[in-house]
């Protein structure tokens, strides 16, 4: 039909536009397009993957090598279909360990209202796991992934392994000095070091204008922001609500791991935070020309936090309560009276499977979720 016809010679113009654009910023076909021509059958088993080329699943490029990787993101940076025109960005990216939910594609769908183009990376990062925690375990599930991928329109997917991001040689980490002292960086020592050295190894090579992850994790929002920051990584970090199921547990590729009688409990956590906020929030004084945010010492906060648990978990352990400070996630003394900015955050342990939650507490909406800056 000549709908059809419209469609194959849009396309064709379109890569033949981006090689054009490869040539002139020296690249000899980044995209693998000369290869691969208009869109090709759909090879979903992740074994079909040749490591040495380019894989394009319809309109989505899936890159297995850095360097490929670092050339595909820099045609598109410099490449606008006219019907992404509107768009302030031009490359949005997303870093997970794939087993996506909702919650992945809420940050997605983030980026693509932002962005000309969106690269999405898949990778269980060995070494932001703990002693106690198995990273063999850590659910998998490759083909659906891409699937998802690829019906949400994601334009490059980034699916390293170990020996291309930790070869033989590999040396050199990023350690964030001065968090050995937090909740959360107790509990699992070594897991944000490996956060920071991934992330910059990722940030490098994809090199995206516009990074997107979600508030849960409050701390390692602090610490991306610091990279960011302190390596003057030409990007910028904007931070997402939480997405939660329908009975308020925070999703999380974790949660797969919970037996039924966890999962039923699990949401607990979070009714146990917003209960809590609430009775918070009548502490606050308005007037007509400012909000003054002042609430009770923290030991008091976690007092009223553990008398709600001690009722309603009873299956899991109270792993620790922590009230931080909103830039650095510094603690809040347990005589001092918090105020303005905070993040109330619980971490609650089911036969180790680690269930993080976190509301904030001082602050707007507006003032929360926009790129963060110091």
């Amino acid at each position: 039909s000549k709908a059809t016809v419209s469609v194959l010679y849009c396309r064709e113009m379109r890569r033949n536009c981006i090689l054009r654009i490869g040539d002139m910023l020296g690249g000899s076909d980044p995209m693998n397009l000369r290869q691969s021509g208009l869109p090709q059958t759909t090879l979903w088993t992740p074994e079909k993957f040749n490591p040495a080329t380019v894989t394009m699943l319809g309109e989505m490029a899936v890159v297995r090598k850095p360097k490929q990787m670092i050339e595909r993101s820099r045609v598109l940076r410099h490449t606008t279909p006219p019907s992404r025109l509107n768009r302030k960005y031009a490359l949005g990216f997303v870093p997970t360990m794939g087993s996506l939910h909702d919650g992945h594609m809420a940050l997605i769908e983030a980026s693509q209202a932002e962005c000309v183009f969106t690269a999405v990376s898949i990778y269980v990062n060995p070494t932001q796991f703990g002693a106690n925690e198995d990273v063999s375990k850590y659910p998998r599930n490759l083909e659906r992934d891409l699937r998802i991928l690829h019906e949400a329109g994601v334009d490059a997917v980034f699916l390293p392994n170990d020996e291309l991001m930790y070869p033989p040689s590999h040396k050199m980490y990023v350690n964030y000095e001065g968090i050995e002292t937090l909740p959360e960086a107790v509990s699992r020592p070594t897991h944000f070091r490996g956060v920071a050295t991934i992330c910059n190894k990722l940030f490098n090579i994809v090199q995206p204008n516009m990074v997107y992850v979600g508030q849960k994790d409050a701390l390692q929002c602090v610490v991306l922001h610091r990279l960011i920051e302190d390596m003057h990584i030409p990007t910028q970090l904007t931070v997402c609500p939480v997405v939660r199921e329908i009975d308020g547990l925070a999703m999380s590729s974790r949660n797969v791991y919970l037996s039924p009688e966890h999962r039923a409990e699990a949401p607990a956590i979070y009714a146990g935070l917003k209960q809590v906020k609430e009775e918070l929030k009548k502490m606050v004084r308005s007037d007509r020309r400012e909000t003054t945010y002042k609430y009770p010492p923290a030991k008091t906060i976690k007092e009223m936090l553990r008398s709600k648990y001690n009722e309603s978990i009873k299956h899991g352990s109270l792993d620790y309560i922590s009230i931080a400070k909103r830039h650095d996630m510094s603690e809040y003394g347990d005589d001092e009276a918090v105020e303005n900015a905070a993040h109330i955050s619980v971490v609650v342990d089911y036969n180790n499977t680690r269930l993080l939650d976190v509301v904030r507490v001082g602050m707007t909406e507006e003032e929360y979720y926009r790129p963060w800056k110091a």
